[in-house]
């Protein structure tokens, strides 16, 4: 009954748009308070947050952010769209399909959705209105690439439960490899099937292959530097952190090369990047506490009593996880759907058992489809920002690349090696 409460109250904090983090520090300590006295509390609160947030695996997530701010800051993100456009934007639907490339690119050097969803916008939605896209198309398109970043490595999500979950980074950054092409795949097959009924979309002209090339060399450096980074990570021969702060360094340098690091743009990266890095360590810091609270209710342990007592197969209960964690993408951002939801169904999934590297890629998927999700899919309003279109015609543009990710998430269901292949692969080359 307390657990329920408290549960409850953190949503009504989270409602109210109190900051997730410290929703999940307020509900923690009225939990805390409930189950014990405010002896257990100063104690919890003394150890938690500085225990969580003082590991060394959470540097890897301001040196990844940094990369992607620097690369953002020296434009050097549009050179990989401006390549992708050179060679696919002579077939029909050729932009949109370079912006689903341009976007695994992306995703490839960012790990953050709602900056890859702001990048794609402002570089390629003025291009898809340009050749008769439509607004509802052409931003749910974007809005819907700009996921990609979500699984990806390096993905902030999968870091994130890699660190909460106690779970390899190395291996659940290894393991969103394949579902994210194949995602990025499936988006392309549904631009396909929407496109056939627009007849009215236009073609580029085609591209001589000596300006092609001449167009791709500026993104060359950045597409090298990212297959260096997947290779480190898949080999071992460095740790995500490292790889993090090596493209850090080298996408500074590239950008220093090219003659686009100025001041300016080094403070903006620095600002942008120190800004996003302090949001992420404050909610791992204080959902410790609300964590915490939860392992001393017994709630996980009495929800997986009870789950074993109720006969249910895993499968049933693998989907009602899925459900619940779909309906709370309605309402909630996907870092407050891995925070809150993880301390109950992690244990709950691995004692049914399940392998946590295919949970971890199945819980960021469903976590990225609420990003498309209104009213609070978070892409939506940013894709809405940039574009100037309504949020309700971005919803109706992404609503065929909703069906694409749920059938996605029915393929990484049915077929987990999906997700383990490369793990395995890396474990035994290990």
């Amino acid at each position: 009954m307390i657990a329920a409460a408290t549960i409850a109250f953190l949503f009504l904090l989270i409602f109210l748009a109190m900051p997730v983090s410290f929703a999940m520090l307020v509900a923690g300590i009225a939990g805390l308070w409930a189950v014990g006295d405010w002896y257990s509390v100063l104690g919890v609160l003394k150890t938690a947050p500085y225990q969580s947030a003082a590991s060394f695996t959470l540097t890897t997530f301001p040196m990844f952010v940094l990369m992607a701010e620097v690369m953002g800051a020296t434009r050097i993100t549009g050179d990989l769209f401006k390549a992708a456009n050179s060679w696919l934007g002579h077939v029909r639907g050729g932009i949109a399909y370079a912006a689903v490339f341009g976007g695994t690119l992306l995703a490839a050097a960012c790990g953050s959705s709602s900056a890859a969803a702001a990048t794609l916008c402002s570089a390629i939605y003025p291009e898809l209105r340009k050749y008769g896209y439509s607004e509802s198309f052409s931003t749910g398109a974007l809005a819907a690439v700009g996921t990609l970043s979500i699984m990806i490595p390096p993905s902030i999500a999968l870091i994130l439960y890699g660190i909460l979950t106690e779970t390899s980074v190395g291996l659940l950054l290894i393991a969103g490899v394949l579902p994210g092409l194949l995602t990025a795949l499936v988006y392309g097959v549904t631009i396909y099937f929407v496109l056939r009924r627009t007849p009215d979309v236009q073609i580029q002209e085609k591209v001589p292959m000596v300006r092609r090339i001449r167009t791709s060399l500026p993104a060359l450096p950045m597409i090298v530097l990212l297959c260096a980074m997947l290779f480190l990570i898949y080999s071992g021969i460095a740790t995500p952190t490292e790889v993090g702060a090596l493209g850090a360094l080298f996408a500074f340098a590239i950008g220093i090369l090219m003659g686009r690091m100025s001041w300016a743009s080094l403070r903006q990266a620095l600002f942008r990047s120190t800004r996003s890095s302090a949001m992420i360590l404050a909610i791992i810091a204080f959902s410790s506490v609300f964590a915490v609270f939860l392992s001393l209710s017994g709630t996980p342990q009495a929800l997986l009593t009870a789950v074993q007592n109720s006969g249910l197969g895993p499968l049933p209960v693998l989907l009602f996880v899925l459900a619940v964690l779909l309906v709370l993408g309605v309402f909630l951002d996907q870092i407050a759907i891995l925070i809150i939801a993880l301390p109950l169904v992690f244990p709950l999934m691995t004692g049914l058992g399940y392998d946590p590297i295919w949970l971890g890629v199945i819980v960021v998927k469903t976590a990225e489809i609420g990003l498309l999700t209104p009213p609070v899919g978070l892409n939506l309003f940013i894709v809405s920002g940039s574009s100037g279109v309504p949020v309700s015609k971005v919803a109706r543009g992404v609503t065929p690349f909703v069906i694409a990710e749920l059938v996605m998430l029915a393929l990484l269901v049915a077929f987990p090696a999906i997700a383990t292949w490369l793990p395995e692969l890396s474990r035994i080359g290990g």
